[in-house]
């Protein structure tokens, strides 16, 4: 059925806010109103006038903030569009970070020089940290590689400081070994020409493997450090070596004896030398025996160090005639294969133990060791 409308039922379909009911004139006839109320009642209560236009004004002010922000986002025609709901735009919420300010690293924090807790002992036990606590190693301005810390640190619980005392009161050169933990920086001065710790007004000897690293880092171009680099290439490429030992042959010791002198031979011999200068180049404390020994070098191209006599030029050969200076190729054609072969060295049997080396530079013999193990 299409009945025909009325006129009043299509206009309440169509809304109540078809059509601003507000105005303008009806705004300002009711502030006309509230001006003639205010006037008739003025006189009789004032007090209670002046509340009821205060009451009327706010009601005024609100139905207009009212009826502006419905026909400003609400109604049609308004900003906010037909049918429309706008919302407020939500401020930006701001977190709060919390203080996270780096924390001052070990070298700001300031350096604590160590002053062992006791004078006997191990070392290790009168240390104000814990060797497993240091983060890194700086010998003077150079930062120790990761994997050469264990020298120094092994060295500091090794060393036991009654028998490793030296009998001299100050350094000739000193440079700060700084170790690094993770809230502390603890400091001993080191003499690398003595090879020396000053730790509470005493001096304590490092044991050779110091000696040889920190030649290495504050005396690169001196011989101890050309012996550390090879040695320390070396220890590299035996980390790396999946072969081991060819245990299944060895040679004569006479074979290898430099100069037709053993080991054994040249430690008698180098004690007695008189005519041939040597120059002490430092002492060290080795805790396998618990004594202090020395290295020396001799004007004749001979070094002695812990355990190890390292022949550095040609003046000295062996029965086969190997000398420093020859290549791989006549090394195999005068004595034969090597039981260990690395790159940088060959490593030859006596017995039960590798006892005559050699070390190789560019293809070349560089060095000549005698061993004397454990």
């Amino acid at each position: 059925m299409n009945e025909k409308q009325p006129e009043w039922y299509r206009e309440l379909r169509r809304g109540p806010h078809v059509q601003s009911t507000f105005t303008r004139e009806k705004k300002e006839a009711i502030v006309r109103k509230a001006e003639a109320i205010d006037r008739g009642e003025k006189r009789k209560r004032p007090g209670l006038v002046r509340l009821s236009w205060a009451a009327v004004s706010f009601i005024v002010i609100a139905v207009i903030v009212a009826v502006a922000f419905r026909e400003e986002v609400g109604a049609p025609g308004g900003s906010g569009g037909k049918g429309t709901v706008m919302s407020p735009e939500p401020s930006p919420i701001v977190s709060q970070s919390p203080d996270v300010s780096p924390s001052p690293s070990p070298t700001e924090k300031g350096k604590i020089v160590v002053i062992p807790s006791k004078q006997d002992g191990y070392l290790k036990d009168a240390l104000p940290f814990s060797t497993e606590e240091v983060k890194k190693i700086w010998v003077k301005e150079t930062l120790v590689p990761q994997d050469r810390m264990y020298v120094i640190l092994q060295n500091l619980n090794g060393l036991e400081m009654t028998k490793a005392a030296s009998d001299d009161k100050t350094l000739s050169e000193e440079s700060l070994i700084r170790f690094e933990t993770a809230d502390s920086v603890y400091t001993i001065p080191y003499d690398v020409n003595t090879n020396e710790y000053l730790l509470g007004g005493r001096r304590y000897y490092a044991d050779d493997q110091v000696m040889l690293l920190t030649h290495g880092i504050l005396q690169p171009d001196s011989k101890l450090a050309e012996l550390d680099r090879m040695f320390e290439q070396v220890r590299l490429e035996m980390d790396a070596h999946e072969g081991g030992i060819d245990e299944s042959f060895s040679y004569k010791g006479e074979r290898l004896a430099v100069a037709d002198k053993s080991y054994n031979e040249w430690e008698q011999l180098l004690l007695l030398r008189s005519s041939v200068q040597p120059t002490l180049l430092g002492h060290y404390y080795e805790d396998a025996v618990q004594a202090v020994g020395s290295v020396t070098e001799y004007s004749d191209g001979v070094m002695q160090l812990n355990r190890s006599i390292v022949f550095l030029d040609s003046n000295h050969a062996t029965q086969d005639g190997l000398a420093v200076g020859m290549s791989k190729d006549e090394v195999v054609q005068k004595l034969g294969k090597p039981n260990l072969q690395l790159d940088s060295k060959w490593s030859y049997k006596i017995g039960d133990y590798l006892k005559f080396h050699l070390y190789f530079d560019h293809n070349k013999i560089k060095y000549i060791e005698l061993s004397q193990p454990l």
